[in-house]
């Protein structure tokens, strides 16, 4: 007979479990004879002998497996006169062992095994489950298997079920990852376990050679537990393609998606799909279950590159290589949507209408979707440049009317310009695709130009003002700026980096809000307040005079004999480069901490890292962060941990080396400027006055960014590019505030199109505003904040929008009076349920919160807790109109559910 059908129908495997429990019976009673026959497999792989308890301790059983009479009678005379107890275990009949060798045996019998009480026993169980008493392959199978030394786990409440002693034998045949874990948890086996099993060779190997019937019972349970993903994973092990299971599986679900397919060759490439499965018919809701299941496997490992590639060799195998392009897991599926996107802001170029526009951002909404964009998967880089070029192409969109004054250049540069820079030094960076590549320099190209535009009209008004020596306006001038806005600000630590632009203070302030920074904005703006340089950008000229509150030439010395009478501060400090430096285990030298720590009212740090990567890094390829810059963050906790408020400032911009062109024979000794002489070619200006501390006052300085007079570098300065001379001026507070000095917490800062697509971001504010010429007068209006253009006075009056008369209406219900009287003290006033509404409805019923927040002018920090409020009043039995996207970000307002609860009708 076979060992299959000897596990299957005839004799069990001994265990230890049912020989203890037999001997202690046989010890128990009367009988004298110490050798017991077992009939049962001759096979015994455990320990030779072992104690049994309840016998004093001296008691000791031999087990020797017997497969002839032979064998039992030398068992027999070997045992003869020793204590303890002899178990022989044989496949013999009694009749076979004759009447002279069974009256040596206890009983005088071969006692038998009862498979199915050896697992009571074994399992601690009390009773069985009938569908496993059902399953006749599993008794021998769990007695065969059961792990030595710890047993099998006893059942839970005494009952043994068919789950748990299957589940448990399926955990200890298929195997364990490399990390000791098994693949198939014991009381929970599930698809995606089954998945990653059959990624693993040995473990597969080990299945296949178990017995046919424990192979075909184990399989046809775990198909039934597990579903059809478990099942179809099964069947492509069957079919010897376990390896490709997965795939497999990811392929499945493109040639059997929701809906139909298009492709011609799709019935023949299911049909060599299924080949690969034995034949078996997939209905295709099984597919798409077994490729749900090989996503989240894919999510589990760390590297599956060569599982993706396999599934698109898979699906080229089958002439259905067109389907990868809708996979939002497969690397080629990336690869295509990245291009489609790079085509469709190439077709939007230089000036994306509004279809353009659209077809972009469709195509960004695909490439988005990809899991490569959302989990990286080592294409950090690529999803964050794609992104960066829709924000680019976004910005191209708003109409760009020159600035009528030097101050709306510099605040445009602050507001809109940083931001833009910010993005296309990510996109500079490129893509490794070439098609991609091409079109995204044609991007830059076009930001480039308008970019170009604006500088030259900089220059131009900047050179006027300079020249008239004429008052700034709103504008700071950099030596006014410690009297102005530092000193009133009280307790502070200002910290000055050197060399550093709108963009890379844009990148900052993002990651200190993110680690729990309040930005500030000075209420007469409305904005980050921007400072006036003079002229030649220079540090000896622009940081000095900062730093010493007049306008100079100079060096630390100067700056540090100045500093406390220009902040009004006897005991104010300031710390440069060489005294920054800690000794070893420390994080800020112990005489800037105590300065921190200290009762001065400023104390001021100039930090060098983004002047120094000038000369020694590339600027362009960093990613400007508070770690990225040495000192920054000590600095920043420490600032946190006295209660200071933190001021970011400069003395002057920068531009980086992006193909730039030398000027030659000029004379110059300074990368970006000039003394006067010569003609002043294309891309220059000549700009004379006070301002200028450079040149005997006179100057002639490049306002394209392209231009240098001296060797290449990594970035230059002097020059009068916005990025140069918009020398930024940020203030945080640790600490939640209402007001300081009439600096108040800021909405977000981002421009619309940051984070919103143009068609939304371009929708009034609130349509209480007026429609007309927007009023210097009132920085903090939205329209001057978030509109793309400005609209001309019209000759009658403007129709009443229809977000303004239902909102209107909304607010003079009763109902809504009924939410306020209930709401009581925590209902916020009308106007910011209306401001944040009138967001909501112009922006389509969808913004991102920063949005939001800049355009009902909501402070950033209490973004959240301002709409909480406002979904307290609006929420009608416990049906909210308003909340958050499964992203987190985005706010959406069901407006058809405030219509009906207010009973007001939408347009």
């Amino acid at each position: 007979m076979t060992e299959t059908s000897l596990i299957g129908t005839r004799l069990a495997a001994a265990t230890l479990p049912a020989i203890r429990g037999i001997v202690s019976r046989i010890a128990q009673s009367s009988q004298p004879k110490r050798v017991i026959g077992i009939h049962a497999r001759p096979e015994w792989t455990g320990e030779p002998s072992f104690p049994l308890e309840g016998a004093g301790g001296e008691t000791v059983v031999q087990v020797r497996a017997c497969p002839s009479a032979l064998a039992i009678r030398e068992e027999l005379i070997a045992h003869r006169g020793k204590p303890g107890y002899l178990v022989v275990l044989t496949d013999m009949d009694a009749a076979d062992l004759g009447l002279g060798l069974l009256t040596h045996l206890a009983r005088g019998m071969l006692i038998p095994l009862k498979p199915w009480d050896l697992l009571k026993q074994s399992f601690a169980a009390r009773t069985i489950d009938p569908l496993l008493l059902a399953e006749d392959w599993a008794a021998a199978a769990l007695a065969r298997w059961e792990p030595a030394g710890s047993g099998w786990p006893p059942a839970p409440g005494g009952a043994l079920t068919r789950e748990h002693a299957l589940g448990h034998l399926a955990s200890v045949l298929f195997g364990s990852r490399p990390d000791g874990e098994p693949y198939l948890t014991p009381g929970h086996p599930d698809a995606t376990g089954l998945l990653r099993w059959s990624l693993d060779p040995t473990a597969m190997a080990g299945f296949a050679a178990l017995p046919t019937d424990v192979r075909e019972g184990l399989a046809g349970w775990l198909g039934d537990v597990t579903g059809p993903a478990g099942a179809w994973t099964l069947r492509a092990a069957a079919a010897g393609h376990g390896g490709d299971a997965l795939p497999l599986a990811l392929a499945a679900g493109l040639l059997w998606p929701e809906g139909k397919t298009s492709l011609q060759s799709v019935g023949e490439a299911r049909g060599l799909l299924r080949a690969r499965l034995g034949g078996a018919d997939l209905p295709g809701d099984q597919a798409r279950t077994w490729a749900r299941a090989a996503e989240a496997a894919i999510a589990q490992l760390n590297q599956p590159d060569g599982l993706l590639e396999r599934a698109e060799g898979l699906l080229r195998a089958f002439n259905a290589g067109a389907l990868i392009a809708r996979s939002t897991l497969l690397p080629g599926a990336y690869a295509i949507r990245l291009r489609e996107f790079a085509k469709a802001v190439r077709d939007a170029l230089p000036v994306p209408g509004p279809a353009e526009l659209d077809r972009a951002e469709q195509a960004y909404t695909q490439l988005a979707a990809h899991e490569l964009a959302q989990r990286g998967m080592g294409q950090e880089r690529r999803a964050v440049v794609a992104q960066m070029a829709l924000r680019l192409l976004r910005s191209l969109a708003v109409p760009d009317e020159p600035a009528s004054t030097l101050a709306d250049a510099l605040h445009h540069q602050i507001k809109i310009g940083a931001y833009a820079e910010w993005a296309f030094a990510d996109v500079w960076g490129g893509d490794p695709d070439e098609q991609v590549g091409k079109a995204y320099r044609s991007l830059l190209e076009a930001v480039a130009a308008r970019r170009d535009a604006r500088d030259q009209v900089l220059a131009r008004h900047l050179a006027t003002v300079v020249a008239a020596d004429s008052p700034p306006g709103t504008l700071v001038p950099i030596e006014s700026a410690l009297s102005a806005l530092v000193r009133p600000l009280g307790r502070s630590l200002l910290i000055v980096l050197d060399g550093m632009s709108a963009g890379v203070l844009a990148e900052l302030a993002a990651e200190l809000v993110g680690s729990r920074w309040i930005e500030l904005i000075d209420s007469t703006v409305g904005h980050r307040r921007v400072l006036l340089p003079p002229l030649p950008t220079v540090t000896e000229a622009c940081r000095t005079s900062l730093l010493t509150g007049t306008l100079r030439t100079g060096g630390q010395h100067e700056e540090k004999s100045g500093f406390a009478a220009a902040v009004g501060d006897p005991a104010a400090r300031l710390f440069h480069k060489d005294e920054l430096r800690a000794p070893g285990g420390h994080s800020l030298h112990p005489a800037v901490r105590s300065a921190v720590e200290g009762e001065a009212r400023v104390v001021g740090v100039v930090l060098n890292t983004i002047d120094d990567a000038l000369d020694k890094m590339d600027p362009g390829g960093t990613t400007w962060t508070p770690a990225q810059i040495q000192h920054l963050e000590a600095l920043t906790e420490a600032a946190r941990a006295t209660g200071r408020t933190l001021i970011l400032t400069s003395d002057h911009g920068h531009v980086i080396e992006r193909d730039s062109t030398p000027l030659t024979g000029t004379g110059a000794e300074s990368a970006r400027w000039r003394p006067i002489g010569g003609p002043v070619g294309e891309g220059e200006i000549a700009i004379e006055g006070r301002r200028v501390m450079l040149g005997g006052g006179a100057a002639i300085l490049p306002w394209r960014e392209e231009l240098r007079y001296t060797g290449k570098r990594a970035g230059y300065h002097g020059g009068v590019s916005a990025a140069e001379v918009a020398v930024p001026f940020a203030v945080f507070s640790a600490a939640p505030v209402d007001e300081i000095a009439g600096w108040r917490p800021a909405p977000a800062q981002e421009p619309a199109w940051w984070h919103t697509t143009v068609a939304l971001a371009a929708a009034p504010a609130s349509p209480r505003k007026a429609q007309g010429t927007r009023s210097s007068k009132s920085p903090e209006n939205q329209e001057e904040l978030l509109s793309f253009e400005e609209l001309a006075p019209l000759a009658v009056p403007a129709p009443r929008p229809p977000a303004e008369r239902f909102i209107d209406e909304l607010l003079t219900t009763p109902l809504y009076a009924q939410q306020r009287e209930r709401a009581g003290r925590t209902a916020p006033d009308d106007e910011r349920v209306r401001s944040v509404l009138a967001a909501l409805l112009a922006g389509g019923g969808r913004l991102h919160e920063t949005t939001l927040s800049a355009v009902a002018q909501v402070p950033a920090a209490r973004l959240r807790s301002v709409l909480a409020a406002v979904r307290r009043v609006l929420s009608v039995d416990g049906y909210d109109p308003i909340g958050y996207d499964a992203d987190g970000v985005t706010v959406m307002l069901d407006t058809s559910l405030l219509s009906e609860q207010f009973g007001v009708p939408w347009r």
